[in-house]
């Protein structure tokens, strides 16, 4: 279970919560249903690697489209406030505010922050002595760079 970034019993546990979601959805398809278990499986494997369906289709002799589906289901029951959302998820009161002001501005539900990042190219490499490893420095266009990230809230502030 090392390669899905979960634990057996967190696996097994999130299995049993999706099951009756995966199965109300279905209940209408005439081709013959990926078990629950596999699906659970690639999808998580998806998430937690951020490969894409394509690759995840031929990985594992399932159909992109079937996995598309899969991963929408998910994803819904994990962020329906209904569903698994609250069970799961606590978000701080004092934060209640911030995602109440995003959803308000933009219609986005349940964010509290928002990131973005930038490259900014290097003059010279950094000293060899202040540093573990150049190459961190140098990114898959050949330029040397630093890579700076910032989250700030719905007011721009960091």
């Amino acid at each position: 279970m090392g390669y899905y970034r979960i634990s057996f019993e967190a696996f097994s546990n999130l299995l049993l919560k999706l099951t009756l979601f995966f199965q109300s959805h279905c209940v209408n398809l005439v081709r013959p249903q990926v078990e629950i278990r596999k699906i659970v499986a690639i999808v998580n494997y998806m998430l937690a690697h951020g490969n894409s369906a394509t690759h995840m289709a031929d990985q594992f002799n399932v159909r992109t489209s079937t996995i598309g589906k899969y991963v929408d289901i998910e994803c819904d029951v994990s962020c329906d406030k209904n569903k698994l959302f609250d069970k799961y998820i606590s978000i701080p009161s004092s934060d209640r505010k911030i995602i109440d002001h995003f959803h308000d501005l933009a219609s986005l539900p349940n964010i509290c922050g928002a990131i973005n990042g930038t490259h900014i190219s290097l003059a010279s490499l950094p000293d060899k002595r202040m540093t573990f490893v150049v190459s961190d420095f140098f990114n898959r266009k050949k330029i040397h760079i630093i890579v700076m990230q910032a989250i700030c809230n719905v007011n721009k502030k960091f």
